[in-house]
């Protein structure tokens, strides 16, 4: 599978891992440069430093194979441009991270996978290792 990531925070060098150990391409879109930098020397993956919006990034990054598109960057207006664009391309799968709920159904309505408040899943993930049960 073929997944093009927009956005190369914490969130991403994670997918990036996961998705090479399971034997999977990656390529990388980010606008800024130290960030695009860092992924360049920490993986072995295609990285464009520009901004989704700019010309034909999506055809550079071979958008024709790709299976997947997932945004994480922390701006919503970014990452529904990336899945506008990924609609327009008929990409697959369509995933990005939400930051303002009130966002939600302009995604679902382009038939996009939405993971919304991150931070209070990882939350509710760290409670439940809690034993209280036997306190």
């Amino acid at each position: 599978m073929y997944l093009i990531i927009v956005g190369a925070g914490a969130v991403t060098k994670q997918l990036i891992a996961i998705a090479q150990e399971q034997g999977h391409q990656v390529s990388v879109i980010e606008k800024q440069e130290d960030y695009a930098r860092d992924i360049m020397r920490e993986f072995d993956v295609q990285v464009f430093h520009a901004d989704i919006s700019q010309g034909k990034i999506l055809e550079e990054a071979d958008v024709k194979h790709a299976d997947t598109i997932i945004a994480t960057t922390n701006d919503d207006s970014v990452n529904l441009m990336a899945m506008m664009l990924g609609k327009q391309y008929e990409i697959e799968n369509l995933i990005t991270m939400l930051h303002d709920k009130e966002h939600r159904a302009m995604f679902e309505k382009l038939g996009v996978q939405v993971l919304s408040n991150p931070e209070k899943l990882i939350a509710e993930k760290l409670f439940g290792f809690l034993d209280i049960d036997n306190k």
